[in-house]
């Protein structure tokens, strides 16, 4: 009779074990790959300088005492990009108050809707700050400022526009456009004598995306 009732307790012991763990989760369910904004958009270049010339007519300065500066491609030391060769160097002997204006050797224009706009700037370790002017689609220009470059080596710097840069066309047959004006370096050092500021500039590029149209029509 013993034998016979140990016998189910035993097995049902054993079975416990089993029974008792948790069961494995499931997969999640495929789902649909959901489109967001931001894969809209595609980054395009700008300015690369690899065929473009700059000089020192691409460029002005404050002249005021020892006051010099000078711009042009260079090729010792590119930006870590692909396919980058050439970039350009730029230089002022000047303190605080002073500033050099870079003037683009060709129109730099972005066609498409803009979300930013980037530059890889190498820095030395000044405390100049750079600012671009942009022009807007309803030629209102903009001086954005980029940064301090008050650090050492490449970095791609990035500004992001704002709703106050205008750029959609108010029409279909209407090709509204952003356009880089020029760049402007201030020095930052404030001490009473000049020192030669030194930075260079790569690839500029813009995260675009097609306008948006409204063909106005009845038809749905």
């Amino acid at each position: 009779m013993k034998r016979s009732v140990l016998f189910p307790l035993i097995l049902l012991v054993a079975l416990l074990p089993v029974y008792g763990q948790e069961k494995p989760a499931e997969k999640p369910a495929a789902t649909d790959k959901v489109v967001t904004g931001d894969q809209l958009y595609s980054e395009i270049t700008v300015e690369d300088f690899e065929t473009t010339q700059y000089s020192d007519k691409d460029m002005s300065f404050t002249k005021s005492g020892e006051q010099q500066a000078g711009v042009s491609i260079r090729d010792q030391f590119p930006a870590p990009i692909t396919n980058s060769k050439k970039y350009l160097g730029a230089k002022i002997y000047g303190k605080q108050g002073d500033s050099l204006t870079i003037n683009p050797a060709r129109p730099l224009v972005i066609e498409k809707f803009c979300k930013s706009i980037s530059v890889w700037v190498y820095g030395k370790n000044f405390s100049g700050e750079l600012s671009m002017f942009l022009k807007d689609a309803n030629a209102k220009v903009h001086r954005i400022p980029i940064g301090k470059l008050n650090f050492l080596g490449w970095r791609k710097m990035t500004i992001t526009l704002t709703d106050d840069v205008a750029q959609e066309d108010k029409f279909l047959t209407q090709k509204r456009q952003l356009e880089i004006m020029k760049f402007l370096y201030k020095p930052g050092n404030t001490g009473r004598l000049p020192l030669w500021n030194y930075f260079y500039m790569d690839d500029i590029t813009a995260v675009v995306r097609e306008k948006y149209t409204d063909r106005q029509s009845d038809e749905w």
